[in-house]
């Protein structure tokens, strides 16, 4: 074999490894995902998670807390930093109705897995701190914006101690126009273990988040199934895959 020859296979071994430590991995509804992100539990109990981004917003999430109070449902709120910096009171009042409160970094950056691992650290870092300063709690996991996870995040994250959560479903979607074809969306793709994705944060289309909640609450109560928060859905899988270990 020609010295060009290994050299040129050398490059392109190069390139493949870089290619695969950067390549960003879009998750939607079901998709499987690689060791770190969690986005369902295989269960057969009739539990699900009802999950919010982006928040906390004045105009929305309050109206949320009243509407997750009324059916007695404790949901995870996975909130941007320096919103909850900004509106502490409505992190306070979650907290205080049982919800939990998650890290969703604190600026919300776009191409956030393409940022230096120091970079992400530190937006994780201060949401931490700020949820840990409003709620006394901190939970060892965050959602990544838009759900785009690669190897760069993903490392960071395992070396920092964080568990990548994402979901099974999204409510939010161009198909679904209206809060009942949000609801119904849900609907038709629940399964046990489900993480629904919605989101509680400035745009204004966000007030069909808030008025498909009920709808969905109350069509999966009426199928049997029973919502979670978040780490009693990690408290779940540990619980199978330690049981898995026998």
């Amino acid at each position: 074999m020609s010295t060009s020859v290994i050299q040129t296979r050398i490059v392109i071994a190069v390139l493949l490894s870089c290619l695969a430590v950067w390549l960003p991995v879009k998750v939607h509804e079901a998709a499987e995902v690689a060791a770190l992100p969690v986005h369902y539990v295989p269960t057969n109990e009739r539990i699900v998670a009802l999950t919010y981004d982006d928040g906390p917003y004045p105009l929305y999430t309050p109206k949320l807390l009243h509407v997750l109070k009324y059916y007695h449902v404790r949901a995870t709120f996975f909130v941007i930093g320096e919103r909850a910096k900004r509106w502490p009171d409505i992190v306070r009042e979650a907290a205080r109705d049982g919800h939990v409160i998650a890290n969703h970094t604190y600026t919300h950056p776009a191409y956030f897995e393409y940022l230096p691992p120091a970079q992400i650290t530190q937006e994780l870092s201060c949401t931490q701190h700020i949820i840990y300063d409003l709620t006394g709690r901190r939970y060892g996991f965050f959602r990544p914006p838009k759900g785009l996870v690669n190897h760069n995040l993903a490392a960071t994250a395992r070396a920092d101690g964080y568990q990548i959560i994402l979901w099974s479903v999204s409510a939010d979607h161009h198909e679904a126009k209206t809060p009942e074809e949000m609801a119904e969306r849900v609907i038709r793709r629940i399964r046990p273990g489900s993480i629904i994705l919605m989101h509680d944060g400035r745009f204004a289309v966000r007030w069909r988040d808030v008025a498909a909640t009920p709808i969905i609450i109350r069509a999966l109560k009426e199928r049997g199934y029973r919502f979670v928060t978040v780490p009693e859905l990690l408290d779940k899988l540990r619980l199978i895959e330690k049981l898995r270990a026998k």
